[in-house]
Formats: structure tokens, sequence, C-alpha cells
């Protein structure tokens, strides 16, 4: 009788473990299912559109105009994420795992959109005067940075006055007059060489007054900023 009862307490025995091992296993695959549901709410083109409209602004001379649909719909999905977060860790310890997913894509999220705007809030301050007399300024701005731009302008120009222009003659206080082609206006330098890689075929670029070339799609090359500014814009172009 002991032998038998030692064989039925055995498979018992692993009869639980396997259950247990089960339950574990449905667990992990349920959060799993949770987390890709959870994940669907994120557009991964939205991610990767702002991601090639960072690259563009970091390696392009000029400030691009903001993308501003794309960002602001961006900001709204990392609010609901962060409210995940936050339900997520007050719920249940099971869902510890789903929070840590949620967490980690909101920081990727959030490093993204703030890598994009320091892009911009360096040209901004270093084209600041340049920028606000263009004259479709709000196309290329967000309001913010309008308002930043100016604020930055007027600390400057104040900074400026204090340290050595009131030192001068009255006839030599503004600071953006021009002199012949020689301006005082810090403007971008559209001349610069940027590398870039076409996305359509048959994308026509004006080298010269008398070259034209044809390029073709996944073409790399290095060009006049100016030469690509166009396509850049329409988006048959993008800079690496």
């Amino acid at each position: 009788m002991s032998v038998i009862e030692d064989d039925t307490s055995t498979v018992n025995s692993s009869q639980n473990n396997l259950s247990f091992h089960l339950s574990q296993e449905d667990s992990l695959y349920a959060q799993a299912v949770a987390v890709s549901q959870l994940n669907e709410n994120y557009d991964d083109d939205q991610v990767t559109a702002l991601t090639h409209a960072w690259i563009n602004e970091r390696n392009s001379p000029e400030l691009l105009k903001y993308k501003r649909r794309l960002v602001e719909s961006l900001l709204d999905k990392l609010r609901e994420k962060i409210d995940n977060v936050l339900d997520s860790t007050t719920v249940d310890a099971k869902n510890m795992f789903v929070s840590v997913v949620y967490e980690t894509e909101v920081e990727r999220v959030r490093y993204l959109i703030k890598s994009y705007l320091r892009a911009r809030l360096f040209k901004i301050e270093k084209f600041a005067l340049h920028l606000l007399r263009l004259p479709d300024y709000e196309d290329i701005m967000s309001p913010q940075e309008i308002v930043y731009a100016r604020s930055y302008q007027e600390l400057l120009d104040g900074s400026n006055h204090e340290a050595f222009v009131r030192l001068l003659p009255p006839s030599q206080h503004k600071q953006d007059e021009m002199s012949g082609e020689l301006s005082m206006i810090v403007t971008p330098n559209l001349e610069a060489p940027v590398f870039c890689r076409f996305l359509k075929d048959g994308q026509r670029v004006v080298l010269s007054m008398t070259e034209m070339v044809d390029y073709e799609k996944g073409d790399i090359v290095l060009l006049r900023y100016r030469s690509v500014k166009d396509l850049l814009e329409e988006g048959t172009v993008e800079l690496i």
C-alpha cells in the first residue's frame, strides 16, 4: 500500500507542478498579448516619420517646417501611455511586466521628441532675427517657438546694448543693418554640402545653369543643400 500511496503522491505532485508551469506560461502569454495590443496604440509610422524629421532637421543648414500634427499626435499618445503606466503599477503586481514595457516605450518616444525640439531650438537661437523676418515664419515655427525666438532676440539685443552698443554713436546702434552685400543678420548657408538619399526614381536635380542630373531611388550623393531643398520639402529626398 505504501508503494501505491507513494506513486499516487508523486503523480499528484507532478500534476501540480505541471499545472503551476502551465499557469505561469498562460500568465506570461496573457501579459505578452496585452502588451502587443497596448503597443498598437502607437503608430510605428509616426515614430518613423518623426525620426526622419529629426535627422533631416539635424543635417539641414536651415530651420525646416515644424511637424505640428505629427508632434501633437505623438504627445497625445505619450500622455495616454503615461496614464497606462500609472494604472498598471497600482492594480496588480503581475502588471509590473507590462509597466516596464510601457516605461521603456514612453522614454523612447520622449527622447525622440526632445531631440527633435532641441535640434530646432539650436537653429532658432542661431537665426532668431532672420526667422522672425521671414514672411512665412508662422508656418515654419510653432507658436511656442515664435514666443521663444522673440524673447531670445530681445534678451540678446539687451545684452549687446549693455555690453558695447551703448558705447557706440547713436547712428551705429542698429544691429540689423546691411552694408553692401554684408549683413549683420546671421542667415543659414544654403550652399552647405549635405548627404542625401533619394526616395523616388527619376528625381532631377539642377546642379548649375548648364548641368542637370537624374537620380534614382536609393542613390546617396553629396550635393549643395540649395539643390535639394525643394525635394526635401516634397519628401522625395531625405538627409543622412
